[in-house]
């Protein structure tokens, strides 16, 4: 009979499905946070003072949207080049959806706190920890029978290994000024959201 952990997780389809789900509810729990203030908007000005006081939240939804849109193609695209699971991969998939889940927190937590190099740093370390997750995806692919395609799989690290550094140095701005930090993190997501398009991209 064999054993237990030779029988489980070994479905990448059911774990494609499971991060297709989580990302979906992680997105949609991100846009919660755009809620008008409380108070009297009964007039036009009114309400353009409220809907312009949004703008940190309106800025750190755009943000963390696209941050999980980069993750969930980049999960993908590691799965791809997956005959089948095992369970560690499964963990490793399921460890990296729970920073996928904590991200809405680190967001909402960067707009309430744009001005506190703490609340960047809580928001990088969450983007430390899902790039170390899918590192992890890569590392345990590569190092087993499992992998279709090694040198896609190895791209996909060498992309991984390139984002991140970047994600640390724009971090390292909030030192100077946290603001400064959050249009750094942007402008690299910006980025990796347009560098398909360009010849020397990573």
């Amino acid at each position: 009979m064999p054993a237990y952990n030779a029988l489980s997780g070994r479905s990448v389809e059911r774990l494609l499905t499971l991060v297709d789900g989580v990302f979906a509810v992680a997105m949609t729990l991100l846009v919660l946070d755009l809620r008008l203030p409380s108070g009297d908007v009964s007039t036009n000005d009114a309400l353009w003072t409220s809907l312009t006081d949004l703008g940190p939240q309106v800025a750190a939804y755009a943000l963390s949207f696209t941050m999980l849109g980069t993750f969930w193609l980049a999960v993908h695209t590691v799965l791809a080049q997956a005959r089948g699971s095992d369970r560690t991969l499964a963990w490793s998939v399921l460890t990296f959806l729970f920073f996928v889940t904590t991200l809405p927190f680190a967001a909402s937590t960067l707009a309430d706190h744009v001005h506190l190099a703490l609340a960047v740093g809580l928001y990088w370390l969450n983007l430390l920890m899902l790039g170390v997750t899918l590192g992890w995806q890569t590392q345990h692919l590569a190092a087993s029978e499992l992998v279709t395609d090694g040198a896609a799989l190895r791209l996909v690290r060498r992309r991984l290994v390139f984002a991140q550094s970047l994600y640390a140095v724009a971090a390292l701005l909030c030192f100077v000024s946290p603001v400064a930090a959050i249009l750094g993190l942007a402008a690299v997501q910006l980025f990796f959201m347009i560098s398909p398009r360009l010849p020397w991209a990573v």
